[in-house]
């Protein structure tokens, strides 16, 4: 069984006796072991190494800074829900850590599918809009917004605790809360995995279009630092739909053909799980090899900076000529 919800139908029902599996379940529980291993080492010591620097960038610039410390939190914490999910995959998808972790470990999941997907939507909104006169108010309008989007992840991911339960020592998903499959519990399952894909995937993809659609007309051609800054931005964008996409459309095909396709789902969704967990580790990896340094200093630029100085020496350019 996958370690993440709506996957119950990876594995074959648990049959009294179990001295043989097929060699596709051994194959993907050493897919998981490896990936989540890989994962949780790389996802806690660069997220680590992330806060500390991002910490002392904050310090001098935090226009940036606190947007990636938002998200270097974010992934902090989902790396703590797989520990669980590798323990699960270890002990031969059997979990005894009871009710309560297995609901936390899907909610944390999802809840940082949305709350990096809603981060990285509002990061390009305020970039877009940084020059509007409600944002330049606002002396806190970034922590504002990042809070707003830990909330937000918080409200979308709650079908989690209501679905996740423990059948026959296995944690999954019973949106019919009785153990059964039936209409009701599958438009259930249906509303869950459309909410994961407009908000998780559609939203944030708009919402991002258009912020950078608003910013191109603004960006310095001329400058390299303000080049290299948008490209390890815009590459944390992408890396995140590349990670999370394939696992939300996967699902939602699972759910709205019926499992029409098992041979299709028996591989692509468990790996689509392992791909999506990736996420937590490749933001502080892009912003790390973008600058191919560990300082990252590239947080500390300031493109507005560099349009002030430029309207001021065409200012003086002006006042001389005249």
């Amino acid at each position: 069984m996958s370690t993440t919800p709506d996957y119950e139908e990876l594995f074959s029902e648990r049959n009294e006796n179990q001295t043989e599996k097929e060699p596709y379940q051994y194959q993907i529980r050493m897919m998981y072991l490896v990936t989540y291993g890989i994962v949780l080492v790389l996802g806690l010591s660069l997220n680590f190494i992330l806060v500390f620097v991002g910490w002392q960038r904050y310090k001098s610039y935090k226009k940036i800074a606190i947007w990636v410390l938002a998200l270097a939190a974010t992934h902090l914490i989902f790396c703590g829900a797989l520990v669980f999910q590798l323990l699960y995959a270890y002990y031969d998808f059997e979990w005894y850590y009871g009710t309560v972790t297995c609901k936390l470990s899907s909610y944390i999941t999802y809840g940082s599918m949305y709350s990096t997907a809603t981060i990285l939507s509002l990061w390009s909104f305020n970039s877009a809009f940084s020059k509007s006169a409600c944002i330049k108010r606002s002396k806190n309008c970034n922590i504002f917004l990042i809070l707003f989007s830990w909330t937000l992840a918080a409200v979308l991911a709650m079908p989690s605790l209501f679905s996740r339960e423990i059948q026959l020592v296995r944690c999954v998903d019973d949106y019919d809360f009785y153990f059964k499959t039936s209409p009701g519990a599958i438009k259930k399952l249906k509303a869950v995995v459309v909410s994961r894909l407009l908000f998780g995937l559609v939203i944030p993809a708009f919402v991002m279009f258009v912020s950078c659609c608003v910013a191109t007309k603004s960006f310095h051609n001329t400058c390299v630092p303000c080049k290299k800054q948008t490209q390890i931005i815009c590459a944390v964008k992408v890396v995140y739909f590349v990670c999370w996409g394939p696992q939300i459309f996967l699902t939602l095909l699972q759910a709205t053909t019926n499992n029409l396709y098992p041979n299709a789902f028996k591989y692509g969704l468990p790996t689509a799980t392992a791909l999506a967990t990736t996420h937590c580790f490749t933001c502080p990896l892009i912003y790390i090899l973008g600058e191919c340094s560990v300082k990252m200093h590239w947080m500390t630029h300031d493109p507005d900076g560099i349009e002030n100085t430029a309207d001021h020496r065409l200012h003086l350019l002006n006042k001389s000529s005249a």
